[in-house]
């Protein structure tokens, strides 16, 4: 039987999303909306009430991983070396704070020996882990569920970082860690919490929540019914509120997990949820920097909006308009744009012009 915090956990969690006079007049109005589209043919009725169920499900999401008391829960369970089943933007992945202890509660609760685990961070923890590069990607999950990734780097990583990962085996075989930044609101909260009582001195390490050996379970929703019972047995508390994603499936009907950026090699080392937009931009930076030098300075910007292979829709761009965007882009002022920059970019889709829909087309 799943234990007696997690029945209480989700229980509590639903009674607080229906709780407020939002929550009422959102369902209410969906089913109204619903009511009145008989005009409509079933697929556009589907769609539309599925987007505005998800956009409804992140606002509530957000509202709720800070003013909840369950949260402090989960907090303080973490903080306490307990197992948290969080979800996120790819499902639901098991936490628990660094060192062997945690390390060894995780490995109990997915039955699995000796291969690494990752690490759920902010930007801050980005920054401090891998101090070799400049700025962290600003993939704050306040828009969408479309940035979840995870960076991988041997090169970049620190060596105090380094030193301290390895109690939790969470460095790879060639010295390399894996960071998940913009795990969705409820994760980037507790990570956030982590970050300022610790002062960066503790992480939190992640895994995917299934049992070792049988994959992502095979589900066409988001839902703690999806997971192993053998797992929620052994995890010490499980969050589970309405999802505000859907998944995208392999050809095995199996969730996709992150993908998996190795900013070493400037290429993925795992495909994983929305592929089609991370390859297309992987794309159109290779494209962008002629050199292969891993950066775009504002002359490589200039040649790509001139050249034949923009496209229609950005060929025209006034150059001081593309001088802007670069700048837009260039989050730190360094006058270069790295691929992570590029990425935050255009995932948060900040621009009407240049976006993964544009980009589409040139790449």
């Amino acid at each position: 039987l799943v234990n007696m915090m997690y029945i209480s956990i989700r229980l509590f969690g639903f009674l607080l999303l229906l709780a407020s006079p939002q929550a009422i007049w959102a369902f209410s109005s969906l089913s109204s909306a619903n009511a009145n589209a008989n005009a409509s043919s079933s697929t556009e009725q589907n769609a539309s009430s599925s987007m505005i169920s998800k956009a409804f499900a992140l606002e509530k999401a957000q509202q709720w991983s800070i003013s909840s008391p369950v949260m402090d829960v989960a907090f303080d369970a973490l903080c306490g070396g307990k197992t948290i089943l969080c979800p996120t933007n790819v499902g639901y992945t098991l936490f628990t704070l660094d060192g062997k202890e945690g390390a060894a509660k995780v490995d109990h609760a997915k039955g699995r020996e000796k291969k690494p685990y990752g690490v759920m961070g902010t930007e801050k923890t980005f920054s401090r882990v891998f101090s070799g590069i400049k700025k962290a990607p600003a993939l704050k999950n306040d828009f969408c569920s479309d940035t979840f990734i995870s960076f991988v780097s041997s090169e970049s990583v620190s060596n105090d970082a380094r030193e301290q990962l390895k109690l939790s085996r969470a460095v790879g075989p060639s010295g390399e860690v894996a960071m998940w930044i913009n795990g969705g609101p409820i994760a980037d909260t507790l990570v956030e919490r982590v970050e300022e009582k610790y002062e960066g001195k503790r992480l939190v390490i992640c895994t995917s929540g299934n049992l070792s050996g049988r994959g992502n379970p095979a589900s066409p929703t988001f839902s703690i019914d999806a997971i192993d019972n053998e797992l929620l047995d052994r995890v010490d508390v499980i969050i589970d509120i309405p999802h505000w994603s859907d998944p995208e499936r392999d050809e095995d009907g199996r969730w996709y997990s992150a993908p998996m950026f190795d900013m070493d090699t400037y290429s993925f080392r795992r495909a994983g949820k929305n592929m089609d937009s991370a390859k297309i931009i992987l794309s159109v930076f290779n494209a962008i920097d002629k050199d292969g030098s891993k950066t775009i300075d504002l002359e490589d910007f200039q040649t790509f909006f001139k050249s034949a292979r923009v496209g229609e829709e950005l060929a025209n761009l006034p150059e001081k308009e593309v001088k802007c965007m670069f700048q837009l882009i260039d989050e730190d002022g360094s006058g270069t744009i790295d691929f992570e920059e590029l990425y935050s970019f255009l995932a948060n889709s900040k621009s009407t012009k240049f976006n993964i829909a544009t980009c589409s087309k040139t790449s």
